[in-house]
This record gives structure tokens, C-alpha cells and sequence, in this order.
């Protein structure tokens, strides 16, 4: 008799994180995933980028080096509401942005500026404008002082 019990418990938890991922629009929103030295599933499109560990040794973040930097990476999932969660550690005179090519036609139509921290602190904003499977994320630090991102989540609202 505990043996169906433990398997149908097993089947609601695995059911539970798979609703839980499916709402993500972006893989890898932890930086969690290093190909060598540079992210396997963001691109850099401009600039340098260092993995560090965040709050925790092995808890990676990604350093965005220099100025500018550019990462990105196309949505997986279309979404008519997102909602954006960024964790990071910025430096005061540092500017990181958050940007989203809802349609992947090249035009920027929605951006928020990170807020700069001394910690790392989470900030999260609401997108009520669809984002299609085309979409673009982007990542953009301007300024030399020292940004590190440990989490970028882009997930259905």
C-alpha cells in the first residue's frame, strides 16, 4: 500500500516542476550553463562575460566585463504577459537593461533598467505585451563599473 502511495506522490511532484519549467520562456535563466568560458544557451553578441560564483560557490552568475555587453538569447515559448525576474549585484554608475524584441523584427519595444545594489537583490517587472516565439531577449551593461546577473527569468504571467 506505500508503494502506490510513494509513486503517486513521485508523479505529482514531477507533474508540478514540469508546469513549473514550462512557464520559463528562456532556458537557462540562472546562467547555470557554461560551454568552456562562454554561456551554452545565451549569446554574446558584444563584449566579454565571466562565469563567477554568486551567494554560493557553486551557484554561477554571469560577470558582465568591460563595456558594452551584449547577451541574448530567443524565446522558446510565446507569452501574451511576462513577467521579468532579474537577481544581480551592480554597481553604482553601472547601467544593465533588460530588453525585449517581442515580434524578432530588430525594434526594441520594451526595456527597464536594473536598478544598482550593493547585494545581490531581486527585482521584477511585468510585460503585459505579447511576446511571440520570435521573440529576443537581451542583456545590456553599459558603463565600466562591475555587474554580475545571477538570474534573468522570463516566464509567463
Amino acid at each position: 500500500m506505500k508503494r502506490p502511495t510513494l509513486t503517486l506522490l513521485s508523479l505529482a511532484c514531477l507533474l508540478s516542476a514540469a508546469v513549473t519549467c514550462e512557464s520559463d520562456i528562456i532556458d537557462d535563466p540562472s546562467f547555470q550553463l557554461w560551454c568552456g568560458q562562454r554561456l551554452c544557451v545565451w549569446d554574446t553578441e558584444e563584449g566579454e562575460i565571466r562565469k563567477v560564483p554568486t551567494w554560493h560557490t557553486n551557484d554561477y552568475g554571469v560577470d558582465l566585463v568591460g563595456s558594452p555587453v551584449i547577451l541574448s538569447q530567443e524565446a522558446r515559448n510565446s507569452a501574451s504577459s511576462v513577467r521579468i525576474e532579474v537577481t544581480s549585484q551592480i554597481q553604482q554608475g553601472t547601467i544593465v537593461s533588460v530588453e525585449i524584441d517581442h515580434e524578432g523584427d530588430g525594434r526594441i519595444d520594451w526595456t527597464v533598467t536594473v536598478p544598482p545594489s550593493e547585494d545581490f537583490t531581486n527585482h521584477e517587472w511585468r510585460v503585459d505585451e505579447g511576446v511571440s516565439s520570435d521573440g529576443i531577449f537581451y542583456l545590456r551593461k553599459s558603463g565600466e563599473g562591475r555587474a554580475v546577473v545571477a538570474r534573468l527569468r522570463a516566464s509567463r504571467f
